[in-house]
């Protein structure tokens, strides 16, 4: 059996079945539960074995008597096949084996655990939620998450399935409610709570007292600060546990400290979905052909890894596009099917800018320093004309001067309808990106890695260089506005701006050697998001 470097054994959940009453021999059942309790109070493995019947997935026989120094060292490829319905995942057992070594002085009290989806972290979470409750006289146990459809729609959600699978008489003990688990004999004291951490309710892990305390935090990373440092006050008791989880989806903040400035306060564990075995079918690979492997979303979503830290400023901002990403060329010709993108300006510094672009290309069409909604749209009609853009091909900025850009289109030509496109609205995909505007930036920047090339413009290479991106709160792509660029002394990027029109539309095409591959991007066409 796999056993730590001072010779502990690392127990798998070996089959001790708690005995049960009969005719002919009847127990104490105080005393037997008793003897459970103490069981399960230092092994959450056996809790779990003991309510669902789930076992760990087993060790190969050679990797049985190995000896471990660091649970990060456990593999893959060290277990046997993965049965559902039987088994507890390997990356499962190793956070829960986590646990056990906290509980156990051999390790920090604190875990933190960054992943890719689909790993189990939301059964998990369910599972030493109710130990903790079951094992603990008037445990308190907080729980926060950056929005209510993690907290309440997935994790509490997931506690109601894994209550209801319980044996009656363990089941009957606890009283599941929307935001609140609690245990019946003491429920004002004695309880598990769901409240969402963001910097507007910043004591969503605070106002819990014991000897018994459990926070638990699930996607960590889009936590507000704040409701961390209102944590930090309560981790004064010796008995406190703490575990956060997530999608490394930010560079800055508590959670990224956790692995890197604080980490030795910390048990760090790391999983790629790659290697769970209940990822869902064609999850990897999606994420593989609509990102790119070397993109910050697969390493993220994927590979359980934090984004590029590069050239970060103190917001949390980095360069949304690198020289290596920027392919110019002279070539004018393009001879496949046209999109144009329409960046509007009234009177004043900034230009209006049309650009244009093919499967291959992207061009400046045409640029106007004084405007009005008229002399956008009659310059638009020409365009459209000259490069056979369909009306439908055609996306407009209507903010601002933009706004009546697409009535003048159609008064001047009957019938003709472009898109007028707000681009602070709600992203095609939501879960990914902060906006449209984001969610245009980001597929430009992916189509320019996968090799489309830039007609030269002066001015417009510096323009891309100088935008720059964060994650928010919730671990979306957001890009620097305007303003803010301008208060940094950098240009307005109107040609960027007019180039990021081409891609709001719901598809994006792909340059990958010579010929263009249709990526769909809708948020109804991401079967394999879950978590």
């Amino acid at each position: 059996m796999a056993k730590t470097s001072d010779g502990t054994k690392l127990e798998k959940g070996k089959k001790r079945r708690p005995s049960y009453r009969s005719k002919e021999a009847k127990i104490d059942e105080t005393a037997e539960f008793a003897t459970l309790i103490a069981d399960w109070s230092s092994s959450p493995i056996k809790f779990v074995e003991d309510m669902w019947g789930l076992t760990p997935q087993p060790l190969k026989p050679q990797y049985e008597d190995v000896e471990i120094n660091d649970l990060r060292e456990i593999k893959e490829d060290w277990f046997e096949p993965f049965v559902k319905g039987k088994h507890i995942t390997w990356q499962q057992w190793v956070i829960l084996l986590g646990l056990e070594m906290a509980l156990s002085g051999q390790a920090p009290r604190r875990i933190a655990v960054r992943s890719g989806h689909g790993i189990g972290k939301d059964a998990l979470g369910a599972w030493v939620i109710l130990w903790y409750l079951m094992c603990f006289e008037d445990a308190q146990i907080p729980c926060t998450a950056p929005t209510a459809d993690q907290l309440y729609d997935i994790l509490w959600k997931e506690i109601s399935v894994w209550l209801y699978k319980m044996p009656p008489k363990y089941r009957d003990i606890y009283e599941w409610a929307t935001a609140y688990v609690r245990v019946k004999a003491k429920p004002e004291t004695w309880f598990a709570r769901a409240r969402t951490g963001r910097k507007e309710n910043p004591e969503a892990l605070a106002g819990v007292h014991g000897d018994h305390v459990f926070l638990f935090v699930d996607e960590a990373s889009g936590v507000d600060e704040v409701v961390f440092t209102t944590m930090e006050g309560a981790l004064t008791g010796q008995d406190i546990l703490v575990i956060i989880i997530s999608n490394p989806t930010r560079i800055i903040g508590y959670f990224y400290d956790a692995f890197h400035k604080d980490r030795m306060k910390w048990q760090n564990l790391n999983f790629d979905s790659r290697q769970s075995p209940i990822v869902e079918e064609g999850y990897v690979r999606e994420m593989e052909d609509r990102h790119g492997v070397q993109s910050d979303e697969y390493g993220i979503r994927v590979a359980g890894e934090f984004p590029k830290s590069d050239m970060m400023d103190d917001k949390g901002f980095v360069p949304l596009f690198l020289e290596g990403d920027l392919h110019f060329t002279e070539d004018a010709a393009m001879p496949g099917s046209k999109r144009m993108g329409v960046d509007p300006s009234g009177e004043g510094d900034d230009e209006t800018i049309w650009c244009v672009r093919d499967g291959q290309k992207l061009k400046v069409a045409a640029r106007e320093q004084t405007s009005n909604d008229k002399s956008i749209a009659q310059k638009t009609i020409t365009l459209m004309s000259y490069y056979e853009v369909a009306a439908q091909e055609c996306a407009v900025d209507n903010f601002g001067v933009g706004a009546n850009v697409g009535q003048q289109i159609a008064l001047i030509v009957p019938g003709t309808e472009v898109l007028g496109i707000n681009l602070g609205d709600n992203a095609e995909d939501k879960d990914l990106y902060a906006n449209r505007r984001a969610e245009g930036f980001w597929r430009f920047k992916m189509w320019c890695q996968s090799g489309g090339e830039i007609v030269f413009t002066k001015g417009m290479k510096e323009e891309l260089l100088s935008l720059r991106y964060r994650r928010d709160m919730q671990g979306r792509v957001e890009i620097m506005s305007k303003k803010d660029m301008k208060k940094l002394g950098f240009k307005s990027p109107n040609m960027a701006d007019a180039a990021m029109m081409t891609f709001v539309k719901g598809f994006q095409t792909i340059v990958q050697r010579g010929a263009a591959k249709v990526v769909k991007t809708g948020a109804s066409r991401r079967p394999y998001m879950r978590k």
